[in-house]
């Protein structure tokens, strides 16, 4: 995978978040040979991945929870095409049909990740069928060839966030889709100030022009929401179990020693979660994923992950300041969650 480690190398200062792709890139590298299913089944998620990436940062009205979950979760493919259109929209030298013809060769790697896959869909012994490292090897370099173009091309287009918001569209006879989804907005704002005291102008334009930062939170936090049913939570896709297994050949030990978060997560560990994130002022679930993330990979959390489980949206600046102490207390937290015998 040496073509997208060093895309994302030459990148890391800008999208230092991306650096998340290099625990597929090593899963992969470190399989090929020894366990060739789990090569090819992180080939999956690391094409899978980086396409919601692309998407969470191109696509305004990408919601990841709802395309992911619920009854009918998105399939790989459609993410990864989502991904090339949006790229596509805003780079001409981006080849997106000759890419997305790719796409029949991901669909079969997703087949085989389903019917071979070791990890998220744990299979009986012996195995019946087994891909060779000559086919695990041909899969890793074709995702190095895919997923490194389709990096380099979202890399170049000026923006390491969503695009700035228009208030205004730029042809009021016929917006776009994404303009009509702004004009439904600056009414759900102005709707929610009905006694406005400002004749000469409306709540949503002095909000956009005097505290945009505000005016952009609430787009994505808050209106976003009102703009899609909610799931079922009964219906939503569970996380695979993995296990707690003490080995001692090191050649299988990164494959067994994983975090079990189905058998992890009881009532008391749950109870304790949440008078912790009362304590702090954090979103219980984003906490699980972060203290999920910290127990599976045993790596410091990101900082945008930290970030997102804080209640009370704080600036760059102030979200500085408290990083290193909040991340340290959540790993604390889980740290003296796993010594406890639940």
């Amino acid at each position: 995978m040496e073509k997208v480690k060093l895309i994302l190398h030459q990148h890391k200062n800008t999208y230092s978040d991306f650096e998340y792709y290099h625990l597929h890139i090593e899963k992969i590298e470190n399989n090929k040979s020894k366990n060739p299913d789990i090569a090819i089944e992180s080939c999956k998620s690391l094409i899978e991945g980086v396409s919601k990436s692309v998407l969470n940062r191109l696509d305004i009205t990408f919601d990841e929870k709802k395309e992911s979950s619920g009854k009918n979760p998105r399939s790989v493919q459609w993410f990864f095409k989502k991904s090339l259109e949006k790229i596509a929209e805003k780079s001409e030298e981006f080849e997106a049909s000759f890419v997305a013809s790719s796409g029949q060769i991901i669909n079969i790697i997703s087949e085989i990740r389903t019917k071979r896959g070791d990890i998220s869909h744990g299979k009986s012994v012996p195995k019946l069928v087994e891909s060779s490292p000559e086919f695990a090897e041909m899969v890793t370099n074709m995702t190095d060839l895919i997923v490194s173009y389709t990096l380099k091309h979202f890399f170049q287009i000026d923006t390491t966030d969503k695009d700035k918001l228009d208030y205004f569209p730029k042809d009021e006879e016929n917006p776009t889709e994404d303009e009509e989804t702004i004009i439904k907005y600056n009414t759900y704002l102005d709707e929610s100030q009905p006694d406005f005291p400002i004749s000469t102008t409306s709540y949503s334009q002095l909000l956009y022009e005097n505290d945009y930062d505000e005016y952009e939170t609430r787009f994505y936090d808050e209106f976003l929401k009102t703009l899609q049913p909610e799931e079922d939570s009964d219906e939503t896709e569970k996380e695979e179990p993995k296990i707690i297994v003490e080995v001692s050949n090191p050649r299988i030990e990164h494959l067994v020693k994983e975090f079990f978060a189905d058998v992890f997560w009881t009532d008391e560990r749950n109870a304790e979660l949440t008078v912790f994130a009362e304590k702090e002022n954090l979103k219980e679930a984003e906490l699980k994923q972060v203290i999920n993330f910290y127990l599976d990979e045993e790596k410091e959390p990101f900082p945008d992950s930290i970030k997102e489980t804080m209640i009370d949206r704080p600036s760059l600046l102030e979200f500085r300041k408290i990083k290193k102490e909040l991340t340290q207390k959540i790993i604390e937290f889980a740290k003296s969650l796993n010594n406890e015998t639940k």
